[in-house]
């Protein structure tokens, strides 16, 4: 899954631990339309800038540096065009991202990506995550990927619910695994994950 990534972040002396959801095939996929007035495009050239713009602004636990942007997604332009998509309000300024990225050794399988989704703030409320990530997973399979997987972490609450509403299930691959989707399903109260609790 590529380079080493921290299992958990710490932050004000708490613990916040990794975890993976998936969605085995894209039957039934839920379908949102932008507001008025934004639209979607595809990465171009420089969008680096206003990747680490948006997610410097969102991300108040990951350390988003100007060269992560390079750190993940390499200098693949042509794949670039093809998977990363930008929302962008009326005056053409980008406010969200994400990428439809793959992995072709997750689980020991090839696997399509979901991969690092973000909303600025200034335009958070307005359902543009959930645009955003039914728009994802649809260039997921216009790229031939039959099924996807996230990551994200215990504290990204709202995130969580997203997924599991746009049919995500949680990845257990172990008993510490099988704690922290007990833990979550008690604070997140989701239908989905009802049998998680005692």
């Amino acid at each position: 899954m590529g380079g080493f990534i921290p299992p958990f972040f710490i932050m004000n002396e708490k613990k916040y631990s990794e975890i993976f959801l998936t969605r085995e095939h894209f039957d039934d996929l839920p379908d949102f339309s932008l507001p008025l007035a934004y639209s979607y495009r595809n990465y171009q050239f420089q969008d680096e800038e206003n990747w680490f713009r948006i997610y410097k602004a969102s991300d108040n636990y990951n350390k988003v540096y100007s060269t992560t942007f390079r750190e993940y997604f390499g200098a693949e332009i042509k794949k670039l065009e093809q998977r990363q998509i930008y929302i962008c309000n009326e005056e053409g300024l980008a406010v969200a991202t994400a990428t439809a990225w793959d992995d072709p050794n997750f689980l020991g399988e090839s696997w399509g990506r979901v991969h690092w989704l973000a909303v600025h703030p200034d335009f958070q409320g307005r359902g543009l995550a959930k645009c955003l990530l039914s728009e994802v997973i649809k260039r997921l399979k216009e790229c031939g990927h039959e099924k996807a997987y996230l990551r994200t972490y215990t504290m990204r609450e709202k995130a969580i619910k997203l997924y599991l509403n746009f049919g995500f299930t949680p990845l257990v691959r172990s008993e510490e695994d099988e704690k922290i989707w007990r833990s979550l399903a008690k604070k997140l109260n989701h239908e989905k994950l009802a049998t998680w609790r005692d």
